[in-house]
């Protein structure tokens, strides 16, 4: 009878480990290298959770930037509701290159699944102060609706930008 509680207190502790959340430092190893890659299939293979440990990450300004932008772009491999709702917001109110990565994150996780959600990030982001995320949303417009990319090359103001928005 020993043994029958030791092996079930054995079992019982295994299947724990087996269905854990990643930890904070898996997903920040996964993050980490010189000459980093988006590895789906490892980020998947964390488990469930994963996404809120990036969020957490690409929300965390204490760390260095490079990290938070590649938690940015390995949520795009997560696309829940949570995922988009930060993907957006971060795009809407972070600065350029955080804003830049997160609307790559978005069309890359989304543009299928939610295109009309994406393409109104994008509408937005026409707008915005930096260039090179006004080209960017451009790009993506110019895709999905032909006649909102014309009207953004008769009102933007810089030449280049609206050059390198048709490229």
């Amino acid at each position: 009878m020993k043994y029958f509680f030791f092996i079930c207190a054995l079992i019982w502790n295994f299947s724990g480990i087996a269905v854990a959340e990643p930890d904070k430092a898996q997903v920040l190893k996964q993050l980490e290298g010189r000459h980093w890659e988006l590895n789906a299939e490892a980020f998947q293979r964390l488990g469930k959770g994963t996404d809120s440990l990036l969020i957490e990450i690409a929300g965390n300004t204490s760390l260095l930037n490079i990290l938070r932008f590649r938690a940015l772009e390995a949520l795009s491999i997560f696309p829940s509701e949570n995922t988009a709702d930060f993907l957006e917001n971060t795009a809407d109110k972070s600065f350029a290159s955080l804003a830049r990565r997160a609307f790559e994150a978005m069309k890359r996780g989304f543009a299928k699944t939610q295109p009309n959600r994406v393409k109104q990030l994008a509408s937005r982001l026409l707008n915005h102060r930096n260039a090179h995320l006004r080209i960017s949303a451009a790009r993506y417009i110019r895709a999905v609706d032909v006649t909102q990319f014309k009207s953004f090359l008769q009102t933007e103001k810089d030449a280049w930008v609206r050059k390198e928005a048709q490229k």
